[in-house]
């Protein structure tokens, strides 16, 4: 009976952390950008987070990795790489989570920097 409690009490405190560790990752999940025309998924790979696109116009693009390499200080997210496939160009990005729901992403090149603000599906 003893081992039954003590194997209960660890899998709770291992499925609270567990869930801790989930909702701390506040950019996990699917976001819409701005014009509305594309859904894109955060997951975790390793130390990083990547942006797969789930839904787009061009049906092509959909399983690409948008963004790749952010990492992750904070509710800021830096040193990643945007990919535009339809200029076959790559930006430097950066991120910021400002609420719940709303992600500012940046993109730069150069001395040039546009930021748009995503929300969560």
């Amino acid at each position: 009976m003893q081992k039954l409690i003590l194997f209960t009490i660890g899998f709770l405190m291992h499925f609270s952390v567990h869930t801790y560790a989930q909702t701390n990752d506040k950019i996990l999940g699917k976001w819409t950008n701005e014009e509305r025309t594309r859904v894109i998924e955060f997951v975790k790979n390793g130390n990083t987070y990547e942006a797969l696109i789930r839904s787009a116009e061009d049906p092509s693009l959909i399983g690409k990795k948008q963004i790749t390499g952010l990492k992750n200080k904070g509710n800021e997210y830096y040193g990643g790489t945007l990919h535009i496939f339809q200029k076959d160009k790559t930006l430097k990005c950066s991120a910021s989570i400002s609420s719940d729901n709303h992600l500012k992403l940046t993109a730069s090149y150069g001395l040039i920097s546009k930021t748009q603000t995503w929300k969560k599906l």
